[in-house]
Parts: C-alpha cells; sequence; structure tokens
C-alpha cells in the first residue's frame, strides 16, 4: 500500500518530513502576514501552534499504526489530509500576501469568519 493517489512514497522519511514542511511554511506565511498587519499575538499564535502540534500527532498515530498493524493506510490517509489541509492555507495565505489566484479558487478557500458576516 505505498501507492497512495499514484503517488510512491519511497520511505517513511517522505511521510513524515512533507507535512512538517508545509507546516513550517504555512506558519512563516502567517507569521509574516501578522507582522505587516501588525496583528502580531502571542496567544494567536500559540493556538496555531497546538493545531499544528495535534496535526503532527496524527501523523506519529499512524507511524504506530504502520508498525503495530502493519498497515500503511492510516499513515497515508493522516499524511494525506494534513497535507491537503496546508496547502490549501498556504494558497490563503498566499492570497494575503497578494500572490494573485484563481477567483473559483479564492471562492472555495475563502472561509474568514469576518467575510462570512459582511
Amino acid at each position: 500500500m505505498e501507492n497512495l493517489l499514484n503517488f510512491q512514497f519511497s520511505s517513511i522519511w517522505w511521510a513524515i518530513f512533507t507535512p512538517i514542511l508545509l507546516i513550517v511554511l504555512d506558519v512563516l506565511t502567517g507569521v509574516i502576514i501578522a507582522w505587516r498587519n501588525n496583528d502580531f499575538k502571542s496567544a494567536k499564535m500559540r493556538e496555531g501552534l497546538s493545531k499544528k502540534f495535534g496535526e503532527l500527532v496524527y501523523v506519529l498515530i499512524g507511524i504506530l499504526a504502520k508498525f503495530a498493524l502493519g498497515t500503511e493506510m492510516i499513515l497515508y490517509f493522516a499524511v494525506g489530509y494534513i497535507c491537503l489541509m496546508e496547502i490549501s492555507s498556504l494558497a490563503e495565505n498566499c492570497d494575503k500576501l497578494g500572490v494573485k489566484i484563481p477567483d473559483k479558487l479564492k471562492e472555495k478557500l475563502n472561509n474568514d469568519k469576518d467575510d462570512k458576516e459582511e
């Protein structure tokens, strides 16, 4: 079961490294946005980092399931879900930084509470 959506993981390290890289990029872009908007709050950052830690716990559970149960399906599902979530978050952050994205994609990604109230 090393083939997930035609993506071949050559080793378990890719399943660990990929979500970590995307999480780091998401946190960095979020900090840049907050800094640029003079909205940097440590409480908000702690809340976000605790969620990111929770995502990494999912990866750890997947790794444990791989070795304990002999199935990689849980690991690859968790990694795929986290990567999809982080990529969509990165797209939102890049839009806030001024990188143009298609309007259809922007509508699907835009889930800010402030925008829904307006």
